[in-house]
């Protein structure tokens, strides 16, 4: 029965279902098949897979322009396929996942071949994440600059090199639909600042705080000089992982491009500022985000040195709303004092630690009224009871 039918099974079930009469299963069932494969699948074209098994598989598949619109590209090269997906797709929106972290010259025409085909139907972009290379980057910013990706709602880009961190763009974004962005190692900007209106979710890794900087919201040679107003008026989730402030050479200091009144999750991590300017826009971006009205999550990990000191000083000097979760691992916590532990008054329901010496911390929790409202300890992955008297 098609309840019984555990999907979680299907790489099991697969050699016995080809001994079977693979056309005696319900087309529910195979529904169910398709869609399992299709989202678990590693190489490029599972769909062209399914469709080949017997002629009743094809008919159905190619009946389901939903089980078309993910669309692969990477080192296996099945890419003259692309164009029979993209028809069976018919004009439903599609995710395309580029996936090219080993440059390979022999075969890199054959891969701009497959951008090529893809930029025809730009206008129904869903979702677009690309791992490559340095010239891999290069070439596709090339392909979809100043093209409106007016459907797309997730843009991921990674550099999977280390070749110079590069400034990507101009892309162009519908606001009304454009949510979440991902940036590992390169950075990007937008034809307008205003096509970042409405960003939910933004993450940065080894990427740069300019990113959130309304001044090199556009450009990093030539910044905006005249004061502007946040770009970002939606965020909703912050992540910044080893995303460090560039030097403020232009003599301008750093300027939030976003504001906190939706933010309701906050992660920061392996963040530095060496230098004094680069302490002071550290100091700007925590308290932008840390002041979040309406706050929930909070995780901080890795921060050492004037990164530290100056996150401990801002946080002294709020007053946080009830969180349902702070998550501190990798910090010194010598100086947690009391006055870092009143910002959190109205309390937090779950407080999780890892990787530091606890001590200062619980020590000031045997006082009742610190995290009054405290449901769950977890220390270095295991639940721990409050301290009491």
């Amino acid at each position: 029965m098609l309840e019984a039918f555990d999907l979680g099974e299907m790489h099991h079930l697969l050699p016995s279902l080809q001994r079977q009469n693979l056309d005696s299963l319900s087309d529910e069932v195979l529904r169910r098949i398709f869609d399992y494969i299709q989202s678990s699948a590693e190489y490029s074209h599972p769909q062209l897979l399914l469709a080949s098994v017997t002629h009743h598989w094809r008919e159905l598949a190619i009946g389901i322009p939903s089980l078309w619109t993910t669309i692969r590209i990477n080192h296996d090269r099945q890419i003259s396929a692309l164009g029979e997906i993209l028809l069976r797709s018919k004009n439903l929106p599609v995710a395309i996942y580029i996936r090219l972290d080993a440059f390979r010259y022999r075969f890199f025409t054959e891969y701009l071949d497959a951008i090529d085909a893809l930029v025809p139907h730009i206008a129904r972009w869903r979702s677009l994440s690309i791992i490559a290379t340095n010239p891999v980057l290069h070439n596709i910013r090339n392909r979809i600059q100043n093209q409106p990706m007016l459907a797309l709602e997730h843009f991921e880009l990674v550099q999977s090199d280390s070749g110079r961190i590069q400034h990507l763009g101009p892309f162009i974004f519908e606001p009304s639909v454009f949510r979440s962005l991902r940036l590992e190692r390169t950075m990007m900007y937008a034809a307008d600042a205003s096509l970042l209106a409405g960003l939910t979710h933004i993450e940065l890794v080894q990427s740069s705080l300019a990113m959130l900087d309304e001044h090199k919201l556009l450009s990093l040679e030539y910044p905006t000089h005249e004061p502007r107003p946040p770009s970002m008026l939606a965020l909703q989730h912050l992540v910044l992982d080893a995303s460090n402030p560039v030097h403020e050479s232009d003599g301008l200091p750093y300027s939030p491009a976003f504001t906190s009144n939706n933010l309701a999750s906050v992660s920061f991590a392996h963040l530095a500022a060496p230098s004094m300017d680069l302490v002071q826009a550290l100091s700007r971006v925590y308290g932008t985000a840390l002041s979040a009205p309406h706050l929930r999550c909070v995780s901080i990990a890795d921060i050492a040195g004037h990164a530290l000191v100056m996150l401990l000083s801002v946080v002294r000097s709020l007053a946080f709303p009830l969180l349902d979760r702070l998550e501190l691992a990798g910090i010194d916590t010598a100086g947690i004092d009391d006055r870092v532990m009143c910002a959190f008054t109205k309390g937090v329901r779950e407080l999780v630690l890892a990787r530091l010496d606890a001590g200062p911390i619980l020590g000031r929790l045997v006082d009742p009224t610190v995290l009054p409202v405290l449901e769950r300890i977890e220390l270095d992955g295991v639940e721990i009871f409050r301290p009491s008297t």
